[in-house]
């Protein structure tokens, strides 16, 4: 995930965090030129279209192409082509980006912690990824029973209803095909509150039988 083209906080945290820690964070790494650290850094402008990065020294790459091993080399530079921060939104204290096998480390001592206070929490990185995916997806169903018109046939409703919320998700997830994306909807039924609600306000659109 990258902080400027990228992804989902919300914005009052990922604000204070972008101002606080992180600037601290880049103000280390450029003290410590911390790009010479990273193998084979990928340098990029700040500016961006469509999902592609401008690459410093010539052409362009679409960001989805890009593993997140090689999103993590991604730093972008300055106008006159100085290397300034890395393009990820999770920092260390150095600003290098967070390595994923750290997320277990913190999450289990987070954990830990809520333990030792009384509370039986034990989270990972993955479960939260799967609770995002679970309200997105509820949400983007909701958003689109209330928006869509009548399908005109029942593959044509299947596709309003659930083609674009999936691949939605299935984009947000990096999910290379959308048949794992599915495997959300068993889920949908510990959010049936805000499905059955989009349901209601939709049939209470439609015009009644005695009015036709």
């Amino acid at each position: 995930m990258v902080a400027r083209y990228s992804f989902p906080l919300g914005c009052s945290s990922r604000c204070a965090y972008i101002a606080v820690e992180r600037s601290h964070a880049i103000a280390k790494f450029q003290r410590r030129s911390g790009w010479q650290s990273l193998d084979r850094p990928i340098l990029v402008h700040r500016e961006r279209s469509n999902y592609r990065l401008r690459l410093r020294d010539g052409g362009d790459i679409a960001l989805d192409l890009l593993s997140p091993e090689e999103r993590g080399r991604i730093i972008v530079c300055n106008d006159d082509g100085t290397p300034s921060e890395p393009a990820v939104l999770w920092l260390s204290e150095v600003g290098l980006p967070v390595q994923p096998n750290s997320w277990e480390v913190i999450f289990a001592r987070a954990s830990a912690r809520c333990r030792s206070f009384g509370f039986d929490v034990n989270i990972s990185p993955h479960q939260l990824r799967h609770s995002f995916a679970v309200h997105m997806l509820a949400m983007l169903i909701q958003h689109r029973l209330r928006d869509a018109a009548l399908p005109a046939g029942p593959m044509e409703g299947y596709r309003q209803v659930l083609g674009d919320p999936l691949q939605q998700v299935q984009r947000l997830l990096g999910h290379a095909s959308l048949a794992t994306t599915y495997i959300y909807l068993d889920h949908i039924a510990t959010r049936a509150d805000t499905v059955d609600a989009a349901v209601e306000e939709l049939l209470a659109l439609l015009p009644s039988e005695t009015s036709l």
